[in-house]
């Protein structure tokens, strides 16, 4: 049971007084919001009036110690949801929720913000920047940390709220601020947005403004008009545009770029990617200034393993090297998350290390055999933020990630592997760890002429592999760093730079901004998943079929059987394909099973392969299929070939042979002629005695008379039976 805290902990609290009934009674359950070597900030989740409340650390810890208060968790599927579920009203609402919330939630009004005196001030420094409610504010903070400060617990509570925010149609009438000539004629009052115009203001920005070029909105504004609001072309004029009342103004124009522009993008088409992430990314001062604490930074990397490795289905095959990712601790140097696949560099795999950065690492080191303490490897929980390269951490999937997990991403720009010196570092401790003393290491990128192939020493499979790379983890680990700058608290603490220690110095004061999630959330937003059809044999994965309870008891199977169709969204684990996790409307998932009647053939296994291996099988099952059928085309050709052969000769003996060919055959004729040709069969298979046996019969009784060919009647053949039989008898009794 877990009994540490962290930021975003529920403390499960029971009444003690003796006024109630047992079975009314309910548990009280507070979020941890922060926490120091003293202090505990909570806040309870259920009260609609609740407020940050500071209690002594001490205190909770004991009543933790002793069961007075237990550490459980709390989970509202609807947080997870992507954007894909969520309506285009909510995403707003939480988006301008969060634009004036996140000045006051993060940064230098933490822990100010907690304290009641203090968020007067912060609520009225709000309020009059951003023209919002104190109300307002005060509901949405609240809602903010009793739903797990992230920003998807902005997201409202109703999934329609009526029309405020749409665009206004102005139902025939010129929107805004009339403008002067239309004070002396009404006809120059000018005209409305219309969605015709919007497309054209967009056509302008992709033709003119996303350039290289750097034309100004100006300049894009005038080749607009030019373009779709010339009323004629004249030779010797050139292009005469439409009065001004008929045509849009820059103000409008800039007006609609404003509300929709894209800034990233735009700066992107303008700028180029690579100076975008080189001059205008966020980045404040270096690592270690900016990473004060375990959990504060977290940087991830992949790279290509430098070893050739084996199927662990058949070991002959070989199947290349493996995608390595290592997360690793800013701060303390801790790797505190890894990752070996088959795939990528993808964001399956860096997904998954986050995830494994996340997780108990006890639990993990048992499914490789190694025995380890809390305190070896003690990482555990979500950083603040998360340092990336431009590679797998782009796109939606990791926005989602932000937005449900409250993890903030920074993107380094390509070529600077300098700005990701830690995680770069493990990765060349490593191959020094296991590449030189393992069979199939590449030890050099070019080998000499007559060096046996590397390939050709492979012995490892990737789950030996993996467990060779949590060993070479382990000592990273308490390695000590002779290059490590530590501070005067360090030095007067003393502490030991090494990994592992700098990791329990930094927990021990209270430093850094680990949150703790659950199994099932990780689940949720880490591992990829799919959409489908669940279909009359259940959810087709890899060649396999799965169901789940509620399929089974609702009778899925039977009524897609039936034409009624399922469409199901699952998530699956890479490592561990005996199960998938079956996505429910409601954000809740299930965990799905393999339909055992499929697999009856099989030998049952006590291992769990991965999910890049049994790609391997199913390629290289259809690989031999593909060759199995072309060898059955071969051999049907050839057997037609042989059988066309052997009809044409046929054909030529029955024609040479057919004394009259216009004399049609009689049925008697049939049963004469099949009778003497199975008599001939049955002499020509007939079991034969030996020499010595058959000298002693008369010869004469050997002979076969047939039938003359001149004649037409049947002569039948004198049975030897009684002969044989003799001459059997004669033989036992010798």
């Amino acid at each position: 049971m877990q009994t540490e805290l962290y930021v975003n902990s529920i403390l499960e609290v029971w009444p003690t007084d003796k006024d109630y009934s047992e079975e009314d009674v309910q548990p009280k359950l507070h979020r941890v919001l922060w926490l120091n070597r003293h202090l505990v900030v909570t806040i309870d989740i259920h009260d609609k009036t609740a407020q940050p409340e500071f209690i002594d650390r001490a205190e909770i810890e004991n009543q933790v110690e002793s069961l007075d208060i237990q550490v459980t968790s709390y989970f509202i599927p609807r947080l997870s949801l992507p954007d894909h579920s969520l309506n285009k009203k909510e995403i707003h609402i939480r988006d301008k929720t969060w634009a004036y919330l996140e000045p006051a939630v993060t940064g230098k009004h933490v822990p100010d913000i907690y304290k009641k005196r203090l968020r007067g001030i912060i609520i009225e420094e709000i309020h009059e920047r951003f023209k919002v409610s104190k109300t307002l504010i005060r509901n949405n903070l609240r809602k903010y940390w009793q739903r797990g400060m992230v920003i998807n617990a902005l997201l409202p509570d109703y999934p329609n709220c009526g029309n405020k925010g749409q665009e206004r149609s102005g139902l025939g009438k010129k929107l805004g601020c009339p403008n002067n000539e239309s004070k002396d004629d009404h006809e120059l009052i000018g005209i409305n947005v219309t969605e015709e115009i919007r497309k054209n203001f967009r056509k302008a920005i992709e033709l003119w403004y996303k350039k290289r070029e750097k034309r100004s909105l100006f300049d894009v504004y005038e080749l607009m008009l030019g373009k779709f609001y010339k009323a004629h072309i004249d030779e010797e004029d050139g292009i005469t545009l439409l009065p001004e009342h008929e045509r849009p103004t820059f103000r409008q124009f800039y007006y609609w770029y404003s509300k929709e522009r894209n800034l990233v993008e735009e700066l992107s088409k303008r700028l180029g990617t690579r100076r975008v992430n080189l001059k205008h990314r966020a980045i404040d001062g270096n690592f270690d200034k900016a990473s004060f604490g375990p959990g504060s930074i977290y940087q991830i990397d992949a790279t290509i393993g430098n070893i050739y490795l084996v199927n662990r289905k058949n070991r002959d095959w070989l199947i290349g090297r493996p995608v390595i990712y290592f997360v690793i601790d800013v701060f303390s140097r801790l790797i505190v998350g890894l990752y070996v696949g088959l795939e990528g560099p993808s964001w399956i795999g860096a997904a998954l290390a986050l995830e494994n950065a996340a997780s108990d690492k006890v639990e993990y080191c048992k499914r490789f055999g190694i025995d380890i303490t809390k305190e070896e490897w003690p990482s555990f929980g979500l950083p603040e933020q998360l340092t990336t390269d431009r590679g797998e951490y782009v796109g939606n999937k990791p926005a989602h990630l932000i937005k449900t997990l409250n993890v903030k991403v920074e993107h380094l720009p390509p070529f600077r592997a300098d700005w990701k010196p830690f995680v770069e570092k493990a990765f060349d401790l490593s191959d020094d760890l296991y590449v030189k003393w393992t069979p199939g290491g590449i030890l050099e990128r070019m080998k000499e002429r007559g060096d046996l192939d590397t390939r050709d020493k492979r012995a490892l499979d990737i789950h030996e592999f993996e467990t060779i790379l949590i060993g070479c983890v382990r000592y990273h680990n308490k390695h000590y760093m002779q290059s490590y700058r530590r501070n005067d608290a360090m030095i007067e603490d003393d502490v030991t730079p090494t990994p592992v220690d700098l990791w329990h110095w930094g927990r021990k004061n209270s430093l850094g901004t680990l949150s703790y999630v659950s199994k099932d959330q990780l689940r949720m937003n880490l591992l990829p998943s799919r959409r489908a059809r669940f279909t009359a044999g259940g959810i087709r994965f890899n060649k396999d079929l799965y169901t789940c309870v509620t399929a089974e008891e609702e009778s899925w199977r039977f009524r897609a059987r039936n034409g009624e169709k399922f469409n199901v969204e699952y998530s699956f684990d890479p490592r561990d394909t005996s199960h998938l996790f079956l996505r429910h409307s409601d954000g809740q998932f299930e965990e799905c099973f393999k339909l055992e009647e499929q697999h009856s053939k099989y030998i049952p296994s006590n291992r769990d392969f991965r999910w890049e291996e049994d790609l391997d099988v199913v390629a290289y099952e259809a690989r031999q299929a593909r060759k199995g059928r072309s060898k059955n085309t071969e051999e049907k050709l050839r057997l037609i070939n042989k059988n066309n052969k052997t009809i044409e000769q046929a054909k030529k003996k029955t024609a040479a042979e057919t004394q009259d060919k216009s004399r049609r055959t009689r049925p008697e004729d049939v049963r004469e002629h099949r009778a003497i040709s199975k008599q001939e069969e049955r002499e020509e298979r007939a079991w034969r005695l030996e020499k010595d046996e058959t000298s002693e019969l008369n010869k004469s009784d050997m002979v076969v008379y047939l039938a003359d060919k001149k004649s037409d009647k049947y002569v039948p053949r004198v049975d030897h039976t009684d002969s044989i039989l003799r001459a059997m008898e004669e033989d036992d009794d010798e």
